[in-house]
């Protein structure tokens, strides 16, 4: 699941909300791209002379699934550097760029556009999508990262024509509003197959109206939903189903919205109300079982001071590729958050069951990087076999 890009001239920022979203066929407009981090130029005039295909691919240090496609694109553009430059456009600040490159150098030239401004030009849905212009400064197609490959730069070189492959929408994401809602409303259950033009996410309400007690999902499949709602690790789910009939990301018919609004009294049996739900409106099941298997354990470091509990009235969390940010949060968030780069289930044992002010950063989401970030603030992770809960999804 993905999400959004350098800086571009101040007159952009205009002709961004100005222009109609930019498709195939379209003329590039008139932009300077900068700054490049790690070129021979600082900055690139879209519409200055050029023998080259350029190839702006959109990405983010905090798209794990964005690293194997510049891996390959670096990769083509060895090979293929006489036709093609690749711009690997982020969201990141050029700081966490010179990070990213001293734990991963690129050939790639790096640029940093932390105002989104071209990635929703565009229109994309998600980041790991490309825009490939040609020498004339026009959209020669829109297509997904992974599907640039040695047998589309054959094609670009031949001038044949390249079909668009990419996932637009209009460019707002879950503010389109997915499901139509009133502030006052007690209770309301809503659920539709796939969505076009929207990404897939959990929406979590921390103020408001609904605070505490709507949940949102958007084009995610039964099994993440489930997931949450019975608060495991993906490592922690068993299938007595194949697993592509109920998850493949690439078959949006295996994904779903859903979401769900109870009456404020009810808000601390929300999620007992949605088990409830999920069982009556889909064919998809899911139970709770305990079984002995291997994980990690947390422990804290025995060196480590007690920590200081938050002194946050509201709690929020948010974490990402980056890392994570939390404030007066339990710590079951934050283990969520680890456990995503291991391989096994993670226990928490550190007995630390007050509310926190957590802050860690890596420079790329990397298991290393992760549990690196987490021993500075006193944890660590090891092996070891405990009985834990396991997710079994079945029809």
């Amino acid at each position: 699941m993905r999400i959004p890009l350098f800086v571009l001239l101040v007159v952009f920022c205009g002709l961004a909300q100005a222009q109609p979203v930019l498709k195939a066929g379209d003329l590039f407009p008139d932009v300077i791209i900068r700054p490049i981090i790690n070129a021979p130029v600082k900055s690139l005039a879209v519409h200055a002379p050029n023998k080259k295909f350029l190839i702006l691919n959109f990405w983010s240090t905090a798209c794990g699934s964005c690293y194997p496609e510049m891996d390959s694109l670096a990769k083509l553009q060895v090979k293929n550097g006489r036709h093609v430059q690749v711009i690997a456009i982020a969201d990141d600040p050029v700081s966490r760029l010179q990070k990213y490159l001293t734990r991963k150098p690129s050939i790639l030239w790096l640029a940093s556009d932390t105002s989104f401004n071209l990635y929703r030009q565009f229109a994309f849905v998600y980041l790991g999508q490309s825009a490939i212009l040609d020498q004339q400064h026009r959209i020669v197609a829109l297509v997904r990262t992974d599907s640039i490959n040695q047998s589309l730069i054959d094609r670009l070189v031949r001038n044949e024509k390249i079909r668009s492959s990419a996932e637009t929408g209009n460019g707002r994401g879950f503010e389109a509003e997915t499901f139509t809602v009133d502030s006052t409303i007690g209770f309301q259950v809503t659920w539709s197959g796939y969505r076009t033009g929207l990404n897939g996410m959990t929406k979590l309400y921390w103020q408001g109206p609904f605070k505490g007690r709507r949940r949102s999902y958007v084009n995610l499949c039964l099994s993440d939903i489930y997931r949450e709602t019975y608060d495991v690790s993906e490592h922690q789910i068993v299938y007595e189903v194949p697993k592509k009939s109920i998850c493949e990301w690439e078959n949006k018919s295996t994904r779903y919205c859903f979401d769900l609004i109870v009456k404020p009294e009810q808000k601390d049996s929300l999620f007992v109300i949605m088990k409830q739900l999920l069982h009556q409106l889909f064919p998809i099941k899911a139970r709770l079982e305990k079984r002995e298997m291997p994980v990690y354990v947390l422990h804290k470091l025995p060196a480590t001071k007690n920590w200081q509990e938050s002194v946050a009235t509201e709690s929020t969390y948010g974490f990402s590729g980056r890392g994570f940010t939390g404030k007066g949060v339990i710590l079951k968030p934050f283990v969520d958050y680890v456990g995503n780069v291991l391989e096994l289930p993670l226990v928490d044992e550190t007995g630390l069951t007050g509310k926190y002010d957590i802050v860690t950063e890596n420079a790329i989401p990397s298991k290393e990087d992760v549990l690196a970030s987490i021993q500075k603030i006193g944890l660590v992770v090891e092996k070891g076999t405990r009985v834990i809960d396991v997710l079994i999804i079945y029809k």
